[in-house]
C-alpha cells in the first residue's frame, strides 16, 4: 500500500474508506465517504447528531456491508478490531474479571486479568460493576475491547455521560494506553475539547447524505500544548465545518 502522511511521519493505511455509500431502505445516509487511518494513530470524526458517523463506525468494524464504495485494510485481508461503545454495558451479575471471561471464556483468563493490570484495575477483578465508578466502569469497558489484542479500537463517545474532569481524566487515561500500544483509533465525539486533546487528524461529517467537509491534521501533541490559542482555533475550525 501507498504510505500517508501522519502527524508524526510516513505511516502505511491499516484501513481506509473510498468513496463509501450507504443507503437504508432507499435513503441515503452516507455518500462518497474517503477516510485513511493509518497505523498508530487516533482519528477523530465529529458531526451532528443523526448524520450517520456511528454508521460509519459499524461500517469500518464490519457489522455493516457499504452500499458503494470499499473498505480496505492495508497489506492486510482483514484487522483485529474492538468496539468501545457509549455504555460500558457490563452484565451485572458478573464481577470485572467475570466481564471480560464472558468475551474470552475461561481459557483467556491469562489474558483477561493481563488487561485489567493494563487499564489498572487488576485489584477491582472481583468487584461487581455496581460497586465501580463510572469511569472505572469505562475502563473495564477498555479492557474487554483490548483483551484481544486488536490492531484497531472503534469508539463510539465511549465518555458521554461523565462530567468534565473525568472525561479529561479519561482522555489522559487513554493518551498514556495508545502511547504503550501499537494500535490505531477511531474516536467518534461531539465534545470538541476531547478531540483535540486526543487526535491526530480529525474529520468533520456532514451533509445529507453525509460526507467528509473536512479533514484536520494537528500538530504533535507535544507541540499543540505549547501553541497559545492553537486548541481553540482547532475547535473553531471543527465547529466552523459542521455548519457547512
Amino acid at each position: 500500500p501507498m504510505p500517508v502522511r501522519g502527524v508524526s511521519g510516513m505511516h502505511e493505511f491499516v484501513m481506509r474508506c473510498d468513496g463509501v455509500g450507504k443507503s437504508f431502505d432507499g435513503r441515503e445516509v452516507l455518500a462518497g465517504v474517503d477516510i485513511t487511518l493509518c497505523s498508530g494513530e487516533v482519528v477523530g470524526l465529529i458531526g451532528s447528531s443523526g448524520c450517520g458517523k456511528t454508521t460509519l463506525l459499524r461500517i469500518m468494524g464490519g457489522l455493516e456491508v457499504p452500499t458503494a464504495g470499499t473498505l480496505r485494510y492495508g497489506s492486510r485481508a482483514a484487522l483485529r478490531t474492538a468496539f468501545v461503545f457509549q455504555e460500558p454495558r457490563l452484565v451485572p451479575w458478573l464481577s470485572v474479571l467475570g466481564n471480560l471471561l464472558f468475551v474470552t471464556g475461561r481459557r483467556g483468563e491469562r489474558r483477561a486479568k493481563e488487561a485489567l493490570d493494563t487499564v489498572e484495575l487488576k485489584p477491582f477483578a472481583d468487584h461487581y460493576p455496581d460497586q465501580l465508578s463510572g469511569g472505572m466502569s469505562r475502563r473495564v469497558g477498555l479492557a474487554r475491547a483490548l483483551v484481544h489484542d486488536p490492531e484497531v479500537v472503534l469508539m463510539d463517545e465511549p465518555f458521554a455521560g461523565l462530567d468534565f474532569p473525568l472525561r479529561m481524566q479519561m482522555i489522559d487515561f487513554l493518551n498514556g494506553l495508545i502511547a504503550g500500544k501499537s494500535m490505531s483509533v477511531v474516536f467518534v465525539s461531539h465534545d470538541t475539547r476531547e478531540l483535540v486533546q486526543l487526535c491526530d487528524r480529525i474529520y468533520v461529517i456532514g451533509g445529507s447524505p453525509a460526507t467528509v467537509c473536512e479533514e484536520i491534521r494537528l500538530l504533535p501533541r507535544a507541540e499543540r500544548m505549547k501553541a497559545p490559542g492553537y486548541l481553540r482555533k482547532v475547535e473553531e475550525e471543527m465547529l466552523a465545518g459542521m455548519a457547512r
